[in-house]
């Protein structure tokens, strides 16, 4: 008898357990925003995607063409999507630009862009709704 007992307690424990820790992960709010990286230098823009009615926007893709290098020759194109807060964040982007950036900000028929001067603001946030 005392096997079966010890079987159906540690049994339960296992279960609150996996519970707990299921419940831990699927918290979205508590997440940090998504993020991708330029691995270019020391600057970061944030992006917070709204509706009209100020409500983040889940879903919408972030996309920018980074021009570096002598002449602007070299190119990196980055590709993301905001996360449930409406938040997508690019980070490592380089100090100075030989051409300007763009960032594109667009979720089904709706777009905006936004510019990116590091010379200006390094660590910039633009705040976009998208009507």
């Amino acid at each position: 008898m005392s096997k079966r007992r010890l079987s159906i307690t540690l049994l339960i424990c296992l279960m609150l357990a996996c519970s707990q820790l299921s419940g831990a992960q699927s918290n979205p709010a508590a997440a940090a925003p998504g993020e991708i990286s330029a691995d270019l230098g020391p600057c970061s823009a944030l992006i917070i995607v709204t509706d009209s009615d100020s409500k983040p926007i889940y879903g919408a893709k972030v996309t920018t063409r980074i021009q570096y290098g002598a002449f602007g020759v070299k190119k990196l194109d980055l590709e993301a999507y905001s996360g449930a807060d409406g938040r997508i964040k690019i980070t490592n982007l380089p100090e100075t630009l030989k051409k300007p950036m763009y960032i594109h900000i667009a979720k089904d028929d709706k777009q905006e862009i936004v510019e990116f001067k590091p010379e200006l603001q390094c660590r910039a946030t633009f705040k976009v709704q998208l009507k």
